[in-house]
């Protein structure tokens, strides 16, 4: 249906335009004044419970340490359960960190420490004091030694770990106090995400885990204010405010149904008697107007923006002006313009993110098997052999876990443009016309696997060729960045097409199987497929070009 028609549509239904405003508009007015009182009110009671939680969260450290720094000398069993009920500690266990016996413990009433930390318990507690880099750590909720949810303060001293398991008691009970209206509520997460205290209390007791849902992503990306989202935990639309303690970096929740803050606006439905009038002189001259003035560069912006869908990203071009363009349409234009000029730009990134690899800028897996079918495509018509060479470096791994991934990136990045740089190198050496000319396609794997595959060889002698240069080419000293200087080595297995394999997955396969047969030669080497004629006979270069 045309926009004219719709228009002289609009024209004769003008009447029942005022019937909807009737309706929708006083509704509105007031479902904003309530929202916008909703969102102020919820963020004050996030803010309290934040002020709350961060000086329970303080007391609990100062009484860690307290007890940590005179743990000898805590004798008195009266002020020492005063102490631990009032932040919720059950106990304090003195930990060997070697063997994880508890050396020394006090406990409040009803709470005994276990006689060791088991060896993985230990390993985690180690695992948090060394991730946050400090001494005293407040870990997230976790299931504690007696199988109830509680929170961890970690202290290390020498070859002890001071190990404080705190109850979550205080955060239910402040949580249950936060009530409103009829289903308003309060929910307080550790850092991690995980539910301290919810409504619903199975979540609790499973601590489960809410960072995706929209506040929390965006309480874990530093944010804080109000939010509206929909809550898995009602199965409705909740309006929510948000902050984040600034000591333990707990998030705190608190929400309520927008459906609640709805309710509120029925009461004032018959102010909306005032607008009828209003609405129906509204109506006529927005169809009055948009008949006259509004269809034609609409409808040139719709027809413009269906090419620009079609794949005429440039179509806005052909827009005419027209004599007084209201500013609206003006901008709407360069929306579009700039709309076509973001998807060309979109295109062009997804193009280069879904063919090349992004470390490196060589072919990646789904781009190589593309372009290395197609060659072989080519050579199963012509009769020609072909080869695939898999590369794998020799100790990657020590590269990241010494060096740092930086390290390892700059690596990948140095030893793919020098293999680029030989595969041309090597090509033009064996140029011999358009139609036989020798082909040589790189490309990143993943990880620290690269292949190239050869096309138009003339036998296993140039695949043998390519692979030996490679060790005095390719492989070899790479500087990197702060001073870093690495002899890197490889290992390189082939296969050849089509004496070895005729298609593409069987000769990735085959090749990949002599890499390792190279690699468990002592790497540095070149293997080629074993199950083959015997003039394709293993070739290894260690000798002259191992690196390793």
């Amino acid at each position: 249906m045309r926009l004219r028609t719709i228009m002289t549509i609009i024209f004769c239904l003008s009447a029942i335009a005022p019937l909807a405003i009737f309706w929708l508009w006083p509704q509105s007015r007031v479902l904003d004044v309530e929202l916008r009182d909703a969102k102020e009110r919820h963020m004050v009671i996030a803010k309290n419970l934040e002020l709350s939680l961060d000086r329970h969260y303080l007391d609990i450290i100062k009484t860690f340490k307290y007890f940590v720094k005179d743990f000898e000398n805590t004798s008195n069993s009266e002020a020492r359960e005063v102490l631990l009920q009032h932040v919720d500690i059950k106990h304090i266990c003195m930990v060997n960190s070697s063997s994880g016996n508890v050396v020394r413990s006090i406990s409040s009433l009803g709470h005994k420490c276990p006689k060791a930390v088991e060896s993985h318990d230990l390993s985690w507690m180690k695992k948090q004091l060394l991730d946050n880099n400090q001494k005293t750590v407040v870990t997230g909720v976790v299931e504690g030694f007696d199988g109830t949810n509680v929170l961890y303060a970690l202290y290390k001293s020498n070859s002890s770990i001071f190990v404080a398991s705190i109850s979550t008691k205080y955060l239910m009970d402040i949580g249950y106090q936060v009530k409103f209206g009829e289903k308003g509520y309060a929910v307080i997460l550790d850092r991690n995400g995980n539910a301290l205290f919810h409504p619903k209390h199975d979540w609790v007791k499973q601590r489960a885990n809410l960072s995706n849902i929209s506040p929390v992503k965006k309480l874990q990306s530093g944010e804080k204010g109000v939010d509206i989202f929909y809550s898995p935990a009602l199965l409705e639309d909740v309006v929510t405010g948000f902050t984040k303690t600034k000591s333990a970096g707990w998030g705190i929740m608190v929400g309520q149904p927008v459906s609640e803050i709805f309710d509120k606006t029925s009461a004032v439905k018959h102010t909306a008697l005032i607008v009828m009038g209003i609405g129906f002189f509204i109506a006529l001259g927005l169809a009055y107007f948009a008949s006259k003035f509004l269809t034609h560069p609409i409808e040139q912006m719709v027809l413009s923006m269906r090419r620009i869908g079609n794949g005429e990203l440039w179509a806005h071009e052909k827009m005419s002006e027209g004599r007084f363009p209201p500013k609206e349409f003006s901008d709407a234009r360069e929306s579009i313009k700039t709309m076509a000029a973001k998807l060309q730009e979109n295109i062009d990134t997804i193009s280069r993110h879904a063919y090349l690899d992004g470390v490196t800028g060589l072919p990646n897996r789904e781009c190589f098997r593309v372009l290395a079918q197609e060659e072989i495509e080519k050579l199963s018509i012509s009769g020609s052999s072909g080869a695939l060479l898999f590369l794998d470096l020799d100790g990657f791994k020590q590269v990241n876990d010494v060096y740092g991934h930086r390290a390892g990136d700059d690596l990948l990045l140095a030893f793919s443009q020098r293999l680029h740089e030989y595969c041309g190198i090597f090509m033009k050496r064996y140029a011999r016309g358009v139609n036989n000319a020798l082909t040589v396609l790189p490309a990143r794997l993943g990880g620290d696997e690269f292949v190239v595959f050869l096309g138009n060889i003339a036998g296993p002698e140039t695949t043998s060729e390519f692979a030996e240069q490679l060790f005095s080419k390719v492989f070899g000293k790479f500087n990197l960045h702060n001073g870093v200087s690495l002899n890197i080595s490889g290992s390189v297995g082939g296969a050849i097409f089509p004496t070895q394999a005729g298609d593409f997955d069987e000769l990735l396969r085959l090749a990949d199987i002599a890499m390792y047969e190279a690699k468990n030669s002592g790497k540095g080497r070149y293997c080629l497929h074993k199950d083959v004629d015997d003039y394709f006979s293993d070739i290894s270069i260690s000798e002259k070009y191992n690196t390793a």
